[in-house]
């Protein structure tokens, strides 16, 4: 559905007998002993152990309270009117998630699922799965808040909370390599453009202004807005363009709410902060619909796509760090040069020309350029500049040193996916008992601080085992 669709046409397709059992409001399920109270949770892989949260010390702190999971959109509306309560029992059934299990991930670094505890109030599960997430766990996380969101905790109509779970389980499950589960969950919400998902703010407030003149009426009119936060609406929109195979539905999605994205900016009753917020919105759109396109291999498409990206103000070194890391996927090294212009004292800009050096198959002048920024000891990026340059001096046949810098960052509890796979390929190259090494390496790992910078809950895949 357009967003510029009329609020009297959203009240007529609402008023449609399909959606008659999604519109009704129904009462909170009663607190009766679940399927997950019992200790066989069927989300739970079977043959692995669980543990219960109080056994757990992710449970005992006192730092997280679960707030965060009510704050996901602050231009979500909130609590919805009662004749425009929406009922999303139907993304609270068990059936729309899937069995997790700990076989894709190394016995050293297998966090336990957690169950929820009978009789447990709803604001501690939402803390241990806040703390869950700030650790990184994020595998047990994506299991934990679909527990909750199958559990009699949660209200069908309780919009906000259903929707900000739904995303941490979907995020959870990408971020721990699960893309393909995360694609086929995400169908569970059908089509986000359809007017179920959108509300007439407008209905309650003439209820209230009945005695009120037309004009006052007509100035304060508002657009028809959707309820589903924006962090879940961008990153459904691409994992329903995997899960229903068809990477065109990405590119269509993505201009739709882009659409959106513009009517609010130019919305009169929006302030000004909520209209810079939509313009860091529309601009981020802008990145994400170019290398949807690079993605589909549509390199020329992409190419005019991002000449074509216009936004109001100027762009932050983040925007044009994403511009010309898109250029050199396209392949185009003068313009991925050109995007900072003399603004090279910036930190991003910085990272561009060895990057370049690398794209052009220049590695040895790469070495030497990541070797610059390695000495600089004001960057805060110091373990990605060592893991490119460790890659570079791969390529140019120096094994051995390369293997020294990406221990010594593991050393120093800079583990992060991509530096394990690369020094995992560097113990392939160098030594005939690889398998013996990563495993030493996964052990290592396990036994870093938790520092919430990183997925702790790492596949198989990241070590090449």
């Amino acid at each position: 559905m357009s967003p510029d669709v009329s609020a009297s046409s959203i009240a007529y397709i609402w008023s449609d007998s399909s959606l008659t059992d999604c519109l009704a409001a129904s009462r909170p399920r009663s607190a009766t002993r679940g399927p997950l109270d019992a200790s066989d949770d069927p989300l739970a892989a079977s043959g692995l152990p669980t543990s219960p949260i109080k056994d757990a010390s992710i449970a005992t702190s006192d730092m997280f309270s679960g707030a965060s999971f009510h704050e996901l959109d602050t231009l979500t509306p909130d609590d919805l009117p009662e004749i425009l309560g929406k009922d999303l029992s139907f993304l609270l059934r068990h059936n729309v998630f899937h069995t997790l299990s700990h076989l894709d991930i190394p016995p050293a670094l297998r966090t336990e699922f957690l169950i929820l505890n009978p009789g447990e109030p709803l604001s501690t599960s939402l803390g241990t799965l806040e703390r869950l997430l700030a650790e990184g766990r994020f595998l047990v996380a994506a299991h934990f808040s679909a527990s909750i969101l199958t559990s009699s905790l949660i209200s069908p109509t309780d919009t906000k909370l259903i929707f900000s779970l739904f995303y941490t389980r979907l995020a959870c499950l990408e971020l721990s390599g699960n893309t393909v589960l995360a694609a086929q969950e995400s169908k569970a919400l059908e089509d986000l453009s359809s007017a179920f998902y959108y509300i007439d703010l407008n209905i309650e407030e003439s209820a209230a202004n009945d005695d009120k003149d037309p004009e006052h009426e007509t100035a304060h009119a508002q657009y028809p807005r959707h309820i589903v936060p924006w962090p879940l609406r961008v990153l459904a929109v691409r994992l329903q363009s995997i899960g229903f195979g068809d990477p065109r539905r990405s590119i269509g999605g993505l201009y739709e709410i882009g659409l959106e994205a513009r009517r609010e900016v130019m919305r009169s009753g929006a302030s000004e902060a909520e209209r810079e917020l939509w313009r860091q919105r529309l601009a981020d759109l802008g990145i994400r619909s170019v290398n949807a396109l690079v993605e589909m291999g549509d390199l020329d498409a992409a190419r005019r796509a991002l000449d074509g990206l216009r936004v109001d103000g100027p762009e932050t070194d983040i925007t044009k760090l994403r511009k010309a890391l898109l250029l050199l996927r396209i392949g185009d090294l003068d313009a991925a040069s050109q995007v900072f212009g003399n603004a090279s004292e910036a930190k991003e800009a910085a990272l561009l020309k060895p990057l370049i050096s690398m794209s052009d198959g220049r590695y040895t002048d790469a070495v030497a350029e990541w070797r610059v920024l390695a000495e600089d000891g004001t960057r805060t990026d110091g373990a990605l500049v060592a893991q490119n340059l460790a890659v570079c001096l791969l390529y140019i046949g120096q094994l051995d040193e390369a293997r020294q810098i990406l221990e010594a960052q593991v050393s120093s509890n800079h583990s992060f996916g991509s530096l394990i796979f690369n020094l995992s390929t560097v113990y392939e190259l160098c030594s005939d008992n690889a398998p013996h090494m990563k495993g030493r390496l996964a052990e290592t790992i396990s036994k870093q601080p938790v520092l919430g910078q990183t997925n702790l809950d790492r596949p198989n895949s990241d070590l090449k085992l």
